[in-house]
């Protein structure tokens, strides 16, 4: 959603300056909002979750961060990650690997108490993933 929202923030800037005949300094703001929009979607395009029978994948913008279920010791929800509570993925060896926050925050805005409630209902259905030891 928030990638369709982004493109949708780039179309009318897009239509204005090819349909239009807006003033130079207009141009170059719509220009610069619409090419800063679909430069945030197609990073956020980049950036995905995975959670399977086999583990857990987190790609960030430039690498992926895969965690098997047999290295996986805690799954939990911490706050102050970039700003926001999200999901954080211990493994047995004490390193983590902590979910981006735009990928596990509600696309409308809610209020703390709700945002934790579906971070929590995340975890869940994450664990409900893992198989039996």
């Amino acid at each position: 959603m928030q990638i369709a929202l982004l493109i949708l923030l780039a179309c009318p800037c897009a239509a204005l300056n090819l349909f239009g005949h807006p003033s130079g300094a207009l141009r170059l703001l719509t220009l610069v909002a619409g090419a800063a929009a679909l430069g945030a979607a197609v990073v956020a395009a980049r950036m995905y979750l995975v959670v399977d029978g086999e583990g857990i994948a987190v790609r960030f913008l430039h690498r992926e961060q895969w965690l098997p279920w047999s290295s996986v010791a805690h799954i939990g929800v911490v706050p102050g990650v970039r700003g926001a509570e999200t999901v954080r993925v211990s493994r047995a060896d004490r390193t983590y690997v902590d979910v981006p926050p735009s990928l596990l925050q509600p696309s409308r805005p809610v209020g703390k108490p709700v945002a934790r409630a579906l971070l929590r209902d995340a975890v869940r259905r994450m664990e409900a993933l893992r198989p039996p030891a």
